[in-house]
């Protein structure tokens, strides 16, 4: 049965925009440096429906919980850990490990903290949205509900770092992430930071990735 344009061209719009992020160029040898973050054309008008408290999400001076938010709008950090696709609903599902960030990032690589805030769920418009496991996504939106200390929220966009596009910086603010996650980590906290990371890096500190 075809599909009428119409429809289609809905359905195509309904989907929640997620943007891949591009590579920036490394710096020369022995340089590095560090910079506040900037969001691209298309995020800029997520960013700045953030109030501020809401901009940077914990640092070593600011505890920052990701819990008791319901109906704010947020932007978190976190890393993809499973991806929930229905067909039948055009929705997809994504439960993401959070991670702090200060806002401040270094020059040629998306840089935040390897501790977080805990589990939270992300609801997105539409299946195939290239959404990669254990890739780092900022999702914006609002939170919607909570259910045993896991916020969920409603995505309106999504931005995403593939693995060699970010790192870890020492580790900041308090631990409250999944035991489950954290067994996976090889390197220690000791080790976390590397400014050109491999695919070991990321083995090492998040485990093998789903193809």
């Amino acid at each position: 049965m075809l599909v009428p344009y119409s429809q289609a061209a809905q359905a195509v719009q309904e989907k929640t925009p997620v943007e891949n992020s591009q590579s920036l160029p490394r710096p020369p040898t022995g340089t590095l440096g560090t910079a506040s973050y900037k969001p691209t054309d298309m995020e800029k008008p997520f960013f700045a429906k953030l109030s501020e408290k809401e901009q940077t999400t914990g640092s070593m001076f600011e505890n920052y919980s990701i819990t008791g938010k319901k109906g704010t709008r947020v932007g978190w950090f976190g890393i993809v850990r499973k991806i929930d696709e229905d067909a039948a609903k055009q929705e997809t599902k994504l439960l993401i490990e959070m991670k702090y960030f200060d806002g401040l990032t270094d020059t040629h690589i998306m840089a935040l903290s390897f501790n977080g805030g805990g589990d939270f769920l992300a609801t997105l418009k539409g299946t195939g949205l290239g959404i990669k496991h254990l890739s780092l996504v900022k999702v914006y939106g609002i939170v919607e509900r909570e259910n045993n200390s896991v916020p969920e929220v409603k995505a309106d966009y999504v931005r995403q770092w593939d693995w060699g596009q970010f790192t870890f910086l020492m580790v900041y603010g308090e631990q409250k992430g999944n035991k489950e996650w954290k067994k996976l980590n090889k390197a220690g906290e000791e080790r976390i930071y590397n400014p050109f990371p491999t695919q070991k890096y990321y083995e090492d500190r998040l485990g093998p990735r789903q193809q």
